[in-house]
């Protein structure tokens, strides 16, 4: 029951009482001051106590009820001004807890009522300070026009909102903000409440983001323009363009360094006089007054090119140009050129323009670089496609040859296969002539020194021819003999008896049996310091045949009084690899056993005419002979004339039998003489090669036997 109800009822049942107490007086009073034959019924009576009764009891409740409600009053009227309390907190936590700065102004005076601390914080004042200032005093002077206008605006409306304005500080510095006001009743007064939130942090995010995407934006549309080319020069060009739009400059010019050059090319210019452009043609890095960014590669501005410290700079000036901006072009961090942006008036490039510039620079340095490596692909490429040109006609020429080829080796398979069927016929032939000349030899030869035995029986004449008929005789039989070894040789029956010898025995009997025809020519058979040399493994018979042959070849070939020396030494792998390319011309298998054995080298010198260098190898060969004997020697001998031209070449067997090889050397001028050298390895081992005289599959096809 609420307090205006409990007032009605308790009206309502102190006025039933006074009735009733009004109706039993009257009734008493009646009944006494007017005496009356009809007295006042009693159920009149009994109703005005019943309603006294009831109005009585109905006044006892109201007044307990209301005792009670007081009671609630009180308990209504505590937690009421608990929620008071509460709300109060809770509005000065919001009002210090928001996140903004907040401000009640009166709406009639204009002046602040409450502040919140962050607002405090964000002007600088102190609370005493800022209740003593008007909202006006709060915004920059150039922003009074806009806070009269936004009052006036939230006075109408009831709600004002404002982006961007400038507010000024205690210490007179100043900040962006942005304001939320409105109209608000608080207990029972209109009161303005303004919000200010601090954007100065935001507004610059947004402008670097802004310029960003301008910047990114201006990059994208310049490299989609400049990539529509890659071609070099076309390159350059575009870019100067772009960016003196794009900086809003009046005049460019783009360096370029090349490698191995020490001062940058004028690669590209637009704007500039031709004069200017035949004095900026070289900018050197190596002078007194280098560039600024050949030197540091970093981008700069000159705001007055009048005293520009570098010689590019006082040529613009010289020109009329005021101001200049310039970036390094580079890529992969290396620089690679240099772009210059003139302007005719004075002016500052804002470090955002150099910023972009700089930007510019490096991704152009990319494309530079890239139309560079074009350039040079596509160069290749031509040079490429000209080679694959020449290749596909020299293809054609190969397949007519391969053919050729192909048919000149089945030609020279078959003429190998008879030259191997005719070389075996001819060592058949060879063995057969040899065996079947030793008979009838063997039979002159007896006959002839049975004569010989009977001087006493035959004049003079007759001795004579009988002598001859001797000599050739003895002279077929060594014909004979040389060519059953070189049937043996290349039947492979040779068999290689080894005995311990020294060099010096074998030169102890060549000089015993060419004494008298030594004596005869006048000539020497010299062999010094032989006796250092170890022994070695060696057939006595093949090694006297040997040197047999080498030092009558030394007879034949040297003059008169001359002097043939024979000279030994110890070699081994190391020894022979300088002379590894000249051993394979004459024996390539045994350059590739050499292994790691010692080899006792003999050298057999004469001082002869000498070998031609073509026909060095050669001569080792069966029949080859080296023009006419009489055309190599002055003197007379029995051996002058022809030989069969085996000798050689059963020296190269037998030594090639003992596991060593043989070959010659002979300087190119005349009268300088030849050296036969020859290889015997110290250790006993036969290795004999396969065919010795046999020509090789390459000299059949180059011709060169």
């Amino acid at each position: 029951m609420n307090s205006s109800t409990y007032r009605i009822m308790h009206k309502l049942a102190v006025a039933a009482v006074a009735a009733a107490l009004c109706l039993l007086v009257a009734g008493i009073s009646f009944s006494f001051l007017i005496p009356t034959t009809h007295p006042i019924p009693q159920f009149i009576q009994l109703v005005g106590l019943l309603l006294l009764a009831a109005s009585l009891l109905s006044l006892r409740n109201l007044t307990r009820t209301h005792a009670l409600s007081l009671d609630d009053a009180r308990d209504q009227y505590r937690h009421l001004k608990r929620e008071v309390e509460k709300c109060a907190l809770r509005y000065s936590s919001l009002l210090e807890g928001a996140g903004t700065a907040i401000f009640l102004l009166d709406v009639e005076k204009g002046s602040l009522e409450e502040v919140n601390n962050i607002a405090l914080e964000l002007f600088g004042y102190s609370k005493e300070e800022m209740q003593a200032l008007q909202g006006r005093d709060l915004v920059a002077e150039e922003e009074n026009g806009r806070y009269t206008s936004l009052m006036a605006a939230l006075l109408r409306r009831g709600r004002a909102r404002a982006e961007g304005f400038r507010f000024r500080r205690k210490d007179g510095l100043q900040f962006m903000g942005d304001i939320d006001a409105r109209t608000i009743e608080l207990d029972g007064e209109r009161v303005i409440r303004i919000m200010i939130r601090d954007v100065t942090q935001k507004r610059k995010a947004q402008q670097e983001a802004r310029q960003r995407n301008r910047e990114l934006s201006t990059l994208m549309n310049f490299m989609t323009r400049i990539n529509e080319s890659l071609d070099l020069q076309s390159v350059l060009d575009a870019t100067l363009r772009e960016t003196i739009e794009v900086l809003e400059g009046d005049a460019g010019i783009i360096h370029l360094a090349e490698e191995g050059r020490e001062h940058l090319l004028l690669a590209a210019t637009h704007g500039i006089s031709c004069g200017l452009r035949e004095k900026i043609g070289n900018c050197s890095f190596g002078t007194t007054t280098p560039c600024f960014i050949a030197t540091t590669s970093h981008r700069h501005s000159v705001e007055e090119l009048d005293g520009a410290s570098c010689s590019l700079g006082r040529l613009a000036s010289s020109d009329g140009w005021l101001s200049s901006a310039a970036a390094p072009l580079l890529a992969q961090g290396r620089l690679i050129g240099v772009m210059h942006i003139l302007s005719r008036s004075r002016r500052e490039f804002s470090e955002s323009e150099l910023s972009l510039f700089a930007t510019i620079g490096s991704q152009i340095g990319i494309v530079i670089e890239h139309a560079r490596l074009y350039a040079k692909l596509s160069a290749q490429t031509e040079e490429l496609s000209r080679s694959y040109r020449l290749l596909e006609k020299e293809s054609h020429y190969l397949a007519v040859s391969q053919r050729k080829l192909s048919h000149n080796f089945a030609v020279v398979e078959h003429a190998n296969r008879e030259l191997g069927r005719l070389d075996k016929m001819k060592s058949h032939f060879l063995g057969m002539i040899s065996h079947e000349f030793r008979t009838p030899l063997t039979g002159i030869m007896s006959g002839t020194e049975y004569l010989l035995g009977r001087l006493h029986s035959i004049d003079q004449d007759e001795l004579t021819v009988l002598r001859t008929v001797h000599e050739a005789g003895v002279r077929l039989n060594e014909i004979v003999n040389d060519l059953m070894r070189v049937a043996r040789i290349e039947a492979r029956t040779m068999s290689v008896n080894a005995d311990v010898l020294h060099l010096g025995e074998i030169v102890e009997v060549m000089q015993e049996r060419f004494g008298p025809l030594l004596r005869d020519r006048g000539q020497r058979l010299v062999a010094p310091d032989l006796d250092h040399l170890p022994y070695f493994s060696a057939d006595r018979e093949y090694l006297e045949e040997i040197f047999t042959k080498l030092i009558e070849n030394a007879v034949k070939f040297s003059s008169d009084r001359g002097e043939i020396v024979i000279r030994g030494r110890l070699v081994d792998r190391h020894a022979l690899q300088e002379k590894e390319k000249r051993l394979a011309a004459f024996c390539s298998t045994f350059v590739e056993r050499i292994g790691e054995a010692s080899y006792l080298e003999v050298e057999v010198r004469d001082n002869g005419v000498g070998i031609p260098p073509e026909e060095q190898t050669k001569i080792f060969e069966k029949f080859y002979e080296v023009g006419d004997i009489r055309h190599h020697s002055s003197g007379r001998h029995k051996f002058q004339g022809k030989g069969t031209g085996v000798g050689l070449a059963i020296v190269k067997g037998m030594v090639e039998a003992h596991g060593g090889m043989a070959w010659v050397e002979s300087p190119s001028c005349t009268g300088c003489g030849s050296s036969f050298f020859l290889l015997l390895p110290l250790e006993e081992g036969v290795q004999q090669p396969s065919f010795p005289f046999m020509p090789s599959a390459e000299s059949l096809l180059d011709g060169s036997r």
